[in-house]
């Protein structure tokens, strides 16, 4: 029973930069680095392969070096780390519009009626919390396309689809 009360750990929430390695899989790294280099390539797809294990390895070497190469992060865009090493680039979205939400939602829509085409005011919406009695949330609509947070409870977290690496710096 006492398996019952034990507390949950949030750690894979967060998520791991570097994966730990152990002496097998550093060696594996190493022979998978060395077929990457030393295969003939096209188009980074391997043109003859004999066996599995070589495929395998070639594609594990050219995993490590896009790993090396600093444009590529192994990060779950899922996890909380991933939020270090990202921003979102939010040109093409509408994320807030004044006004209350339409009544129905744009799935709905049939995609040869042209009346019922999904449009966002780029008009820029402004907050004064001292003023403001209303609250945010109910004088304006956040995501009324859906193209953040999906149009329904059970939509998938569109947000990650725009997410864009961005490397820290070490500015001190």
């Amino acid at each position: 029973m006492a398996h019952a009360f034990a507390p949950i750990s949030a750690i894979p929430t967060f998520g791991t930069l570097k994966e730990n390695l152990y002496q097998s899989d550093y060696i594996s790294r190493k022979k998978a680095q060395l077929v990457y280099c030393n295969s003939s390539s096209y188009c980074n797809k391997i043109t003859s392969a004999s066996s599995y294990n070589q495929l395998n390895s070639y594609n594990l070497g050219s995993y490590i070096n896009k790993l090396s190469s600093c444009n590529f992060i192994p990060v779950n865009k899922d996890n909380l780390i991933s939020v270090q090493y990202t921003k979102l680039n939010l040109k093409e979205v509408c994320t807030v519009t004044s006004g209350s939400p339409p009544l129905q939602p744009f799935t709905d829509c049939n995609s040869s009626d042209s009346s019922c085409v999904p449009s966002c005011n780029p008009a820029p919406v402004t907050i004064n919390p001292l003023t403001d009695t209303v609250p945010f949330y109910i004088s304006n609509t956040i995501d009324p396309l859906g193209q953040l947070f999906g149009l329904s409870q059970c939509g998938p977290l569109n947000y990650t689809t725009k997410t864009v690496f961005y490397p820290p710096t070490n500015n001190t």
